[in-house]
């Protein structure tokens, strides 16, 4: 009866600790997103990805965006390195990024910033982000929201455009 006892003791044991051990899954932090405004100053549709084998840190990010609006069309190409401040196993980040834009809005007139139309024509613009970015160390919905502004020679003589920009995707 004891060593009946014994061995159901130690089966329970074991299969106790086979199931107790965590699976460690590292992911490399691939996201792909619809942007609106932002660094696209329309919206794109972005992939993002870190350089190295963790949620966080260093990274970059390449978006696309088309429309048509009315008789004119909008083509928009960021293009950003950006760095996730954050916990390793953390799913909050502030993301600081840099880097180009390329707008091409034909035949648009109807873009005002104070009363006053502005002309993306074929111009690279910088591009600049502070944003909060939530993204789940397992992969999942991920959100972000922040920042977003083009620096370049605008047609108003201004040269920096201020915008807020967000984006809603899956992580993985």
């Amino acid at each position: 009866m004891k060593k009946i006892l014994l061995i159901c003791s130690l089966l329970i044991l074991c299969l106790t600790s086979i199931t107790a051990q965590e699976t460690i899954y590292e992911r490399r932090g691939h996201g792909l997103y619809v942007e609106v405004l932002g660094n696209s100053f329309s919206y794109a549709l972005t992939y993002e990805s870190r350089f190295t084998d963790r949620n966080g840190g260093i990274g970059g990010r390449v978006g696309i965006g088309y429309m048509s609006v009315n008789d004119g069309t909008c083509l928009s190409i960021p293009v950003l390195v950006n760095y996730l401040l954050g916990k390793k196993e953390g799913k909050h980040f502030l993301e600081l990024g840099a880097g180009i834009s390329y707008l091409d809005f034909k035949n648009v007139t109807d873009i005002t910033v104070n009363d006053e139309s502005i002309f993306f024509e074929g111009k690279i613009y910088g591009s600049f982000a502070i944003m909060y970015q939530r993204n789940p160390p397992y992969g999942g919905f991920l959100w972000k929201i922040g920042y977003t502004p083009l620096i370049g020679d605008f047609n108003d003589s201004r040269s920096v455009l201020h915008s807020l920009g967000m984006g809603f995707g899956y992580a993985f």
